[in-house]
């Protein structure tokens, strides 16, 4: 069920029966087969020379069953070929047998064989214990013709069903050729043509998986075996297969001896450490409310890579949706289908045996997971991919500075504060927080004052004036000292809680001292106190003018004379007091003005470093990764060597009008015949730029304003051109970064194959975006990917996505459905599961390429081919390049 997997495999295993060195003595084939079971092998080739004893791989199996062990035992015969290897030596051959083939009937085709050797009166000795024992012939003495080998075998048997030929380019026997002399050489070359299994050392593996050996080389895999005749060799040599333990298996790693075979335990997929899906459960209804429903079933997953195949509606695609609804993948785009699926739940292996279960769509586990019609989407929508780029480099919500987008917020409400407070106005209309009203108040009161002095009440007027004036100045003082206590109350106490919390954070080692409100307080009561007994000293005073007048006989009405001199000077207080504030609130004002100038040319900086963060990032992912082996390093090199990423600063000028024409009076703008509301826009502010924009925000005069050259500012002050609230909705339109970047944004621009987005086919951007995601997330969490032939150009399919996956899924599980009989087939898939829709009920087989015989229609092999579309021309094609020209 769970397809290909590495198990322990030696070829090259003598048993007790051998004939020839047994170096067994009393061991039994109960004890070898017990020695076979703790060296944990799960497929042997028991060896003999030339037959084999009768019964003997029978027995051999019997004794597997009998002790409830799943283990293969596959025939492999030893033959002395008639030529001769550099050192003199008789060269060894072997022709290993399916488990499909007993031993008698091995035995009685191999009886009819002649061997070279002849009897004393020059008749032929067949390869039979029979004859053998007739002829006196020992099998250590015994040769035979390659030719005729291999021919009588043909004659007898299907090769590659039911037989392959290995050699030993090693040791005694051994076909290496002496590379000085020409005819030792030749006769190696012509051993090695006809073998397709290497029984060898670790160290031959990297020569025979060379294709320039001699022309037209096909790569082979050398199996690391113990050549055991006796107890304590056994399980001390072996090779790692990736494969079912079957003759077929053993035909898969002769197709694929790079990937399917390794000669130590120190290889990638026995060493690394990578987190898989190791099995899906499923069950119950598919979607809430409807019939269709799934089987209940477990699927153990390959930790390698699974391909996922069905006809039309049968339930493929499903199943990596069943699997997304496990988890909660917050993504913004992506296609799959909300899967209810009661019984639904998901195992992941961390890599180190812990196993993580996921029932329920709230999990979160990080892994790639491309539903079908994700790459489509961002592949129609470039700007859309431009986001998805950023993100895939690690760089996506770079927001703009915080604490600078708080200060030009708190700018722009400033500003507008002071706009109101400038257009505030009287019950006349009339703009009250001018200079020229205030003054006017002023010199009203004070001629009204005038109006109530003469010669006789002057001195005491003004005295009285002067008082009362002094009164206003210090009740003023202690209106304004009281705000300032009742503002720092507010706040200290604020400030305090804040210094408390950070006190308690484990980072803060040094203690920050509270505020003490004391040591403003104190001394602002004390002039408070002092104000008042100031007033109090100025009040009395007052009260003795009143009585002055009367000493001195000015006969008036002094009570209503000095409520209206204190009325007028109050005014008069009042107005000058507001010259004052007038005054400092239009140098506040200026301020702003320039302030938020300097603060829009900072989110050019953030723009600027955007782009070049952009530039950066890509230029990472070219350096050599040192946590990374070589062949990892050079195939992400491999992914973006037709890949080109570069920051640009867009400034959308179209965008940027649209939004300028919401804000002012349309009016102003409207179509006329002979230019339209974007060119008139355009000629009055002037903005076709990033520079141009840069410099209308910093105030420069480039609006053209009836041919006057006028800034923004002096713009804003231009009510015709606005709606009721426009200045405004202009001002945080140019100036909020938050809208700033519906307009002015870094994109990342890409070529692909030399070729900028524009004029990439579709299949060609999805081809693009693919490899970006697996090369920016390359090695460790498992990847899914939906159909990925139905978005991509066919040879990137053939050319680099194939030989990609062949790669990648040592470092990463890789779980594909798939209608493509090249991306099951030619991936060498370790695992394939078959997708079944009977009645409304959808249900899984799985299995290997190595499962199941095509003419016979059954199993895997057989469901690939009548499924996808050219299956069985791949299989054959995979095949016949190493000559195994029977399809099984």
């Amino acid at each position: 069920m769970i397809g290909s997997i590495w198990s322990k495999w030696d070829l090259h295993i003598h048993s007790p029966y051998t004939h020839q060195a047994n170096e067994y003595g009393t061991s039994t084939i109960d004890e070898f087969v017990d020695k076979i079971i703790s060296s944990e092998l799960s497929l042997t080739g028991v060896t003999n020379y030339f037959f084999f004893k009768d019964n003997e791989l029978d027995e051999i199996r019997g004794k597997f069953q009998e002790k409830g062990v799943e283990h293969t035992v596959l025939g492999n015969l030893e033959f002395r070929i008639d030529q001769q290897n550099k050192d003199g030596e008789w060269i060894n051959v072997h022709c290993i047998f399916s488990e499909s083939i007993n031993t008698q009937q091995i035995n009685s085709i191999l009886s009819t064989l002649p061997i070279s050797n002849t009897t004393s009166d020059g008749k032929h000795i067949y390869c039979s214990q029979q004859s053998f024992t007739d002829s006196q012939t020992k099998t250590s003495e015994a040769i035979v013709k390659f030719d005729s080998l291999i021919a009588h075998l043909n004659n007898n048997l299907k090769f590659g069903v039911d037989f392959l030929i290995a050699a030993c380019p090693n040791g005694y026997g051994g076909f290496r050729p002496d590379m000085t002399e020409g005819r030792s050489r030749a006769v190696a070359l012509e051993i090695e043509k006809r073998c397709q299994i290497i029984l060898g050392r670790p160290q031959d593996r990297n020569f025979f998986l060379k294709e320039d050996r001699y022309p037209s080389a096909k790569q082979k895999p050398v199996f690391h075996a113990s050549d055991a005749h006796k107890l304590e060799d056994i399980g001390t040599m072996y090779s790692w297969v990736k494969a079912k333990p079957t003759f077929e298996g053993l035909r898969q790693s002769i197709i694929e001896p790079d990937l399917r075979v390794q000669q130590t335990d120190d290889f990638v997929e026995n060493t690394y450490i990578k987190p898989w899906f190791k099995s899906v459960k499923l069950g119950g209804k598919v979607f809430a409310g409807e019939d269709i429903n799934f089987f209940s079933q477990t699927i153990p997953l390959n930790p390698n890579l699974v391909t996922i195949v069905g006809g039309r509606g049968t339930g493929k695609s499903l199943f990596l949706d069943a699997m997304h609804s496990r988890f909660n993948h917050q993504s913004e785009h992506s296609n799959a289908r909300r899967v209810s699926g009661e019984s639904l739940c998901v195992e992941l292996d961390q890599g180190d045996g812990t196993v993580l279960k996921f029932d329920s769509s709230a999990n979160k586990y990080s892994y790639l997971h491309v539903s079908q019609g994700d790459v489509q989407h961002f592949s129609q929508k470039p700007d859309d991919l431009s986001g998805e780029i950023k993100r895939m480099l690690g760089i996506h919500g770079a927001e703009f500075d915080s604490v600078t987008s708080s200060e030009i917020s708190n700018n722009l409400s400033k500003y507008r504060t002071f706009v109101e407070y400038w257009e505030d106005v009287d019950s006349q209309n009339q703009r009250i927080n001018t200079p020229q009203y205030q003054q006017s108040v002023i010199d009203n009161n004070t001629q009204l004052i005038g109006t109530l002095t003469n010669p006789q009440n002057k001195l005491l007027i003004e005295k009285y004036q002067k008082n009362s004036k002094s009164i206003n100045e210090k009740n003023n003082f202690i209106n304004e000292a009281r705000s300032t206590l009742a503002l720092l109350n507010r706040h200290a106490i604020e400030i305090n809680q804040k210094i408390t919390l950070l006190n308690t954070n484990p980072c803060s080692s040094n203690q920050a001292p509270l505020i003490d409100e004391s040591l403003v307080t104190t001394p602002i009561n004390k002039n408070i106190d002092i104000c008042n007994r100031e007033i109090e000293a100025l009040t009395e005073s007052n009260s003795e003018i009143a009585s002055q007048f009367r000493q001195q006989g000015i006969n008036q009405d002094i009570s209503s004379l000095l409520s209206k001199v204190t009325e007028y000077q109050k005014s008069i207080d009042q107005a000058s007091s507001k010259l004052d504030e007038i005054n400092q609130k239009t140098i506040e004002y200026q301020a702003f003005v320039k302030e938020r100038g300097e603060l829009a040319l900072k989110y050019k900086e953030y723009i600027d470093c955007q782009k070049n963060n952009i530039d950066q990032s890509f230029k990472r992912l070219k350096i050599k990764h040192p946590d990374w082996n070589d062949e990892q390093n050079e195939l992400v090199q491999e992914i973006l060597s037709d890949i080109h990423i570069n920051g640009r600063v867009v400034f959308n000028v179209n965008h940027f009008y649209s939004g300028i024409e919401e804000c002012l009076n349309r009016g102003k703008f409207r179509n006329t015949s002979e230019k339209s509301t974007f060119e008139r826009l355009q000629e009055t502010f002037c903005v076709r730029s990033i520079d141009d924009f840069f410099k209308l925000l910093s105030g420069e005069k480039i609006i053209n304003c009836d041919g006057e050259p006028t800034s923004i500012e002096e713009f804003f002050w231009k009510p015709e051109f606005f709606n009721k609230g426009g200045r405004f909705e202009l001002l945080n339109y140019l100036y909020s970064p938050s809208n700033i970047r519906r307009y002015l944004y870094a994109n990342a621009d890409f070529q692909y194959k030399g070729k900028t987005v524009n004029k990439l086919s579709v299949g060609q951007r999805g081809t693009f975006y693919v490899c970006l995601k697996l090369a920016t997330d390359p090695f460790g969490s498992p990847f899914v990917f939906d159909q990925p032939e139905d978005d991509l150009d066919n040879e990137f399919i053939m050319s680099q996505l194939v030989p990609l996956f062949r790669k990648i899924k040592k470092y990463r599980q890789v779980i594909i459905v798939t209608h493509n009989a090249n991306l099951v087939v030619n991936t060498d898939a370790e695992q394939i599961i078959i997708a079944d829709n009977q009645g409304e009920s959808i249900r899984y087989t799985s299995g290997s390429v190595e499962d199941g015989n095509v003419k016979e229609n059954i199993g895997i092999r057989a469901e690939v081919c009548n499924i996808l579309e050219g299956g069985s021309y791949a299989f054959e094609k995979r095949e016949r390049k190493y000559g195994i020209q029977e399809l099984a």
